[in-house]
């Protein structure tokens, strides 16, 4: 913890003053009375999230399932604010899309964080315990360098891994029926 401390600045506020600020950059997250800056992602970063965001919003739209919103500000009911790599909501779910904002309020169904060496920890830890506490359903990992993405699953005790695929093997989430990725095929790796 004390690691993540180190790599991002933490700003003591209140949930009023955090609302105040200026849109980014930079951006911040806030969690549990901190607002907390958070880096600028890397190009290939920005490709991964890109392409795979593609991929599921074409899947989702082409079978009625719900929607994928890249890089917008997610407020969770535990009342921290979030920015997810890609967050998805169920079509059951897609009120918690405010059109007007262009925020979610609410957890997404599945959240897609993808991790860069100056992020990991922070995401593993810090926002991983937020979206635990507020029951996001799924949470996966991708890791930008490996290409490896880890699926975990909500329980009332923590999260559980249900799968981890490797970079170039076809990666068939247990927790969104029927879709299939293959990040290196997807980026032309």
């Amino acid at each position: 913890m004390a690691e993540v401390q180190q790599r991002f600045k933490r700003i003591p506020m209140s949930r009023e003053e955090f609302e105040k600020l200026p849109e980014g950059p930079p951006f911040y997250d806030y969690i549990s009375g901190e607002a907390i800056e958070v880096n600028r992602p890397t190009g290939k970063h920005q490709h991964i999230i890109l392409r795979l965001g593609n991929a599921l919003w074409e899947h989702m739209r082409n079978n009625g399932l719900g929607d994928v919103f890249p890089e917008v500000d997610v407020l969770l009911p535990t009342g921290s604010t979030v920015g997810p790599d890609i967050s998805v909501l169920f079509t059951e779910h897609l009120d918690r899309y405010d059109k007007q904002k262009g925020d979610i309020f609410g957890a997404p169904d599945i959240i897609v964080e993808v991790l860069s060496p100056k992020t990991e920890e922070y995401d593993r830890t810090d926002k991983l315990s937020e979206y635990h506490r507020s029951s996001v359903q799924w949470v996966w990992f991708v890791d930008q360098d490996t290409l490896t993405i880890e699926e975990f699953q909500w329980t009332p005790e923590g999260y559980l891994l249900r799968q981890a695929v490797k970079g170039g093997d076809v990666f068939r989430p247990k927790g969104l029926t029927n879709f299939e990725v293959n990040l290196k095929a997807l980026l032309r790796e």
